[in-house]
């Protein structure tokens, strides 16, 4: 309606085009339309480029298919393929679609490409419901008698990076060099609403170097601890049970449903360890691996929105 308003005051179907931003072609439609049906045909104008092969119902019944998964149509993994979608496509509407042109209908549903999570089949749904709607609200609500809630989880890193994806030249794919030895720094960390602590070992982490961190702890928090945690068979040991009846109701013990390892809000902190902080690194040594491991982590523990993004991951909110 401006190209016409414009057109209508003698400028050029050149200017036009250059003032409302549009190819020159498409004012000389417009003109061509207003020349012969007037303002009311433009406001009539029909969609332009070719008509789409598929139908809203049809795709809705594309989009159908695409949840119910690749193992619909035979296929033996739960990947889909360009190739994939478009079979789908065929099967489902007998429209042929070229593979390399699917990506537009995948986009027009809302989907994109994304690395899928791993979960356990063992996994009771149920009891993990239970616990977050159940237990943890009892938990937060004797915070005033155990004023601190710590989630407790172990990582590690080895001299073999974490790898990640980087810019390269095409065609040229980025080599990482380092040692493929099986030396592994484990880590062990606690956090809390605002902040984190963390201790470094050698090798594996058993019973004795988790009473190590628990008096860690207690050395830097004092009154009552809430410790939560999954089930590892070092956290249920007797070493930890008498250390733990040693502190005298001074530390408490809550164990997370089994293979749920979501709920922890330290999983999302090693997570951010390696994926943002240590991506692509190769130490030359293993005591170069340490020191920057503990750098790394001493830098997120400056950060409390940081601390505070891994609550909201694990989808787990202070009253």
């Amino acid at each position: 309606m401006r190209a016409a308003s414009l057109l209508a005051k003698g400028l050029s179907q050149s200017e036009v085009a250059r003032r409302v931003g549009v190819h020159r072609q498409s004012v000389s439609k417009w003109a061509a339309e207003l020349e012969a049906r007037g303002r009311t045909g433009l406001k009539k104008a029909g969609r332009a480029g070719r008509k789409p092969r598929l139908s809203a119902e049809q795709i809705s019944q594309i989009e159908v298919g695409l949840k119910r998964g690749p193992q619909a149509l035979g296929y033996e993994t739960g990947l889909w393929t360009a190739n994939r979608v478009a079979h789908l496509i065929e099967q489902d509407s007998g429209v042929s679609y070229h593979p390399g042109h699917v990506w537009k209908i995948l986009r027009q549903l809302g989907w994109s490409c994304q690395r899928p999570a791993g979960r356990a089949l063992e996994r009771d749904e149920k009891a993990i419901e239970r616990w977050k709607k159940e237990r943890w609200p009892e938990l937060k609500k004797g915070q005033k008698a155990r004023p601190d809630h710590i989630f407790i989880d172990e990582g590690g890193l080895s001299e073999r990076p974490h790898r990640c994806r980087t810019w390269a030249p095409r065609g040229q794919t980025p080599v990482l060099q380092y040692h493929f030895n099986w030396k592994t720094l484990s880590a062990m960390a606690g956090v809390t609403w605002w902040n984190f602590y963390f201790r470094l070992f050698p090798g594996a982490i058993k019973s004795p170097q988790v009473v190590e961190f628990l008096q860690h702890l207690l050395r830097h928090l004092s009154g009552k601890l809430l410790i939560i945690w999954d089930g590892l068979p070092s956290h249920r040991s007797h070493l930890i049970r008498d250390f733990v009846r040693q502190q005298r109701g001074r530390l408490w013990l809550e164990f997370l449903p089994a293979y749920a390892p979501e709920l922890n809000p330290v999983e999302y902190l090693w997570s951010h360890w390696k994926q943002h902080e240590l991506p692509n690194f190769c130490p030359s040594t293993f005591a170069q691996l340490s020191v920057h491991a503990r750098r790394a982590l001493k830098r997120m523990r400056q950060r409390p929105t940081l601390v505070m993004a891994f609550w909201q991951q694990a989808r787990l909110f202070p009253l």
